[in-house]
């Protein structure tokens, strides 16, 4: 890799857990999509630009082919997973089914502490559309169903959910793709936070339904613009 190239990753500068340290890093780059899916990872070039030897960086690729998020191909090398439009159908089906329940519940116990915290992560989303800032947006978009999730009380349901954490960041951020679709998924959480604010499940489940639809299309609508 050339050196004058801007690095994607940055360096390792830690001695020890370098295996850890990789991994973060890597796993990092692949969830916020800084590397890209079907990019190829040269365990050669990760390694220079991590400035570490390739044995955690084979351990770590390793690790991500475990967790999904990796594939190597016999003969070829490791590249960043595709996102499965089959998988991204199950896990829609599986956030409508498990969220859709949490909000409901959630709705029921929601507090002016909790509408607070609502408002502010609103508030955090509009500041970061109008910076042009979708990382930001991103982050108080999943910190805002965390919310309602943490609310659900059952601990299984959120650590089943945790799971997908990764995947779906992916899928998030693609469905974002542009600044233009944020404005209405802005709008849709306004109408969910109504909704808990009023302690009414039923439009709450309603409106968090109407956004994963939406959520959903526009990631479809991304990855064909992406095949042209």
């Amino acid at each position: 890799m050339n050196d004058n190239k801007r690095s994607k990753l940055g360096r390792i500068s830690a001695i020890k857990f370098l295996s850890d340290e990789a991994y973060e890093i890597i796993k990092e780059a692949i969830v916020s999509l800084k590397l890209r899916p079907g990019e190829r990872l040269k365990v050669s070039e990760l390694a220079r630009e991590l400035g570490i030897s390739a044995t955690p960086i084979r351990e770590t690729l390793t690790r991500l082919g475990q967790e999904g998020l990796v594939e190597t191909i016999r003969f070829k090398g490791a590249f960043v997973a595709q996102i499965d439009d089959h998988d991204v159908e199950e896990i829609f089906e599986f956030r409508e089914l498990l969220e859709g329940a949490a909000i409901k519940r959630a709705a029921i116990a929601f507090s002016s502490e909790d509408l607070q915290k609502g408002e502010a992560l609103l508030e955090e989303m509009r500041a970061a559309y109008k910076s042009g800032d979708i990382g930001c947006y991103a982050k108080a978009s999943r910190d805002f169903h965390v919310l309602f999730i943490k609310k659900f009380g059952n601990q299984r349901v959120i650590s089943v959910l945790k799971t997908f954490d990764d995947q779906l960041e992916r899928v998030r951020l693609t469905a974002i793709h542009t600044l233009g679709n944020i404005p209405l998924f802005i709008e849709d959480y306004a109408r969910i936070l109504e909704a808990l604010k009023a302690q009414n499940p039923g439009e709450a489940e309603s409106a968090l339904l109407a956004h994963l639809k939406r959520a959903k299309d526009a990631y479809s609508k991304s990855k064909g613009n992406r095949r042209r």
